[in-house]
């Protein structure tokens, strides 16, 4: 909003910018578990931090969506892989990625999720001012573990009271479609091929994490 006040003499205009309130960021989390072409399998976890501002990046990966489906990584051909990598690239919007491993031997790939889980959070809130987590919906018993992680780490004082963590539907909320397409290519970049990851690993952020 602007407001426009004269002076007295209404020889001058002084122009005031009224912002309101601050919109809070929210990110869009996918996971991955990649086992082929490693030693030993890996669990991934990635967020797209959705800044709200200049194109929406999901509207523009979806013209590789194949007729009445969903944006899967798994999905594409060597080509579609590459020019999704450029789009992303393109956007210059920023990522985070919590690859955690070696996976544990008993519920292995849970346990190295909601370990990656915590981390995510707390690096999304701490680093980059985001307070709401969007995933792809899973099993409800599944989804409730995500929710009592978040929940430990707010009563822990290591998220925030405003923290949040919610649960969509991949095939309905398409932003969900960006993160899956960055955790992919990181995995075919530890597998040793090169199918987009250096197009897009400056825009980024990897840490590792060790499960307990």
């Amino acid at each position: 909003m602007v407001r426009v006040k004269a002076t007295s003499d209404a020889t001058w205009l002084f122009v005031t910018f009224s912002f309101g309130r601050t919109v809070d960021l929210i990110a869009y989390g996918d996971e991955s578990v990649r086992r082929a072409g490693l030693s030993e399998p890996v669990y991934i976890l990635g967020a797209w931090v959705r800044d709200g501002e200049g194109a929406d990046l999901a509207d523009q990966l979806s013209v590789y969506v194949r007729q009445g489906g969903k944006l899967h990584w798994r999905d594409h051909v060597l080509r579609t892989k590459r020019k999704v990598c450029q789009t992303v690239a393109a956007a210059g919007a920023r990522h985070l990625v919590v690859v955690a491993r070696p996976l544990p031997e008993s519920g292995g790939e849970e346990r190295a999720r909601q370990r990656a889980l915590g981390v995510l959070c707390h690096t999304l809130e701490q680093d980059y001012g985001v307070h709401a987590l969007v995933l792809e919906r899973r099993q409800r018993q599944q989804d409730q573990k995500d929710q009592s992680t978040v929940r430990t780490s707010r009563q822990g004082g290591v998220l925030s009271q405003g923290f949040s963590v919610t649960h969509e539907f991949g095939r309905s909320e398409r932003r969900l479609w960006v993160p899956d397409q960055v955790v992919g290519a990181l995995g075919d970049h530890l597998a040793g091929m090169d199918t987009g990851w250096s197009m897009i690993k400056n825009c980024v952020r990897v840490e590792g994490v060790v499960p307990r």
